[in-house]
């Protein structure tokens, strides 16, 4: 069965789709993992950046093969989306139409998840937070990990990721904005756990299990400083009860680097659009982290 783990945090701009993306490519292609990256984020960004033009296009004018017909579906008590059709499988894949990374699969995300946000808030006598996970764990057993590409919000969409993950992996920007807005991320997280207790006990409730440092510049003194008021903050959180009692930053952290940044327009993960590139060197490290990481919670 899956691991289903969560990249979450209710800032933006703090790497989350990037690790999801990324994590996602090497642990499938060097790792032997067979994985499937979850969009739900109505910006769309790990589909924009697996899938080419044309397949996205397919895919904007398809909101069916979406994760919006996950939830329009349990709204409106209809049965049209259909994982098979829904899946892209094989992501990303070169302009002539080779996949890359046979076992790296996309279920992509579609505009109209802003609309869903709305409806699924005004269904309180429903327990709306499960409706991704009714829909996608007879499907999790085809894979090794599930990762949830979450909205930068903890909304209801995202209150779905939440309740479907095995565990919560944070993506962090060393920066003081970051560190103060981590602790209240774990504290409404536990607020909604508490809510939903009568759904899922709370020892079979998922918690924080990682923190992933993003865009780390070089000889960047401020941003070593933010790491290590974060291992300190994570200490104070752990012995709170409000992450894992095991929850660490995993390392190494990805550095900032040029070639990061044209991923998403080339439609590639690092690794495959530079195999010599600092972080791509650092997410293979990454990678064996996170895996051992996993394995010890």
């Amino acid at each position: 069965m899956a691991k289903v783990i969560a990249f979450i945090n209710f800032k933006g701009g703090v790497g989350k789709t990037s690790n999801a993306v990324n994590l996602g490519a090497v642990l499938a292609r060097d790792f032997g993992k067979r994985v499937l990256i979850v969009d739900l984020d109505a910006q769309c960004n790990s589909t924009y950046w697996l899938l080419r033009h044309q397949e996205r296009r397919a895919l904007d004018e398809a909101p069916q093969h979406t994760t919006c017909q996950i939830f329009l579906d349990h709204l409106v008590g209809t049965q049209i989306f259909d994982f098979d059709q829904a899946v892209v499988r094989a992501v990303p894949r070169s302009a002539a139409g080779n996949p890359h990374i046979a076992t790296l699969d996309l279920l992509g995300a579609h505009v109209n998840l802003l609309d869903m946000e709305d409806r699924l808030g005004a269904r309180t006598l429903l327990p709306y937070f499960s409706f991704l996970e009714k829909t996608l764990k007879p499907h999790a057993k085809q894979y090794d990990f599930v990762f949830l590409d979450c909205p930068p919000n903890i909304y209801n969409v995202a209150k779905n990721a939440l309740f479907f993950a095995d565990a919560f992996v944070i993506p962090y920007r060393p920066d003081f904005l970051s560190l103060s807005g981590l602790r209240v991320f774990a504290s409404v997280v536990r607020r909604f756990q508490d809510q939903i207790s009568g759904f899922k006990p709370r020892h079979a409730q998922p918690l924080i299990a990682a923190v992933i440092v993003n865009c780390l510049k070089k000889h960047a003194n401020v941003g070593l400083a933010a790491i290590g008021e974060l291992e300190l903050e994570l200490g104070d959180l752990r012995a709170k009860g409000l992450i894992h009692p095991k929850a660490r930053l995993l390392t190494p952290s990805i550095r900032d680097c040029v070639k990061m940044a044209e991923c998403p327009s080339e439609h590639l993960p690092v690794i495959i659009h530079s195999e010599s590139a600092i972080s791509t060197e650092d997410y293979l490290a990454l990678g064996a982290d996170f895996l051992h990481q996993l394995q010890s919670i």
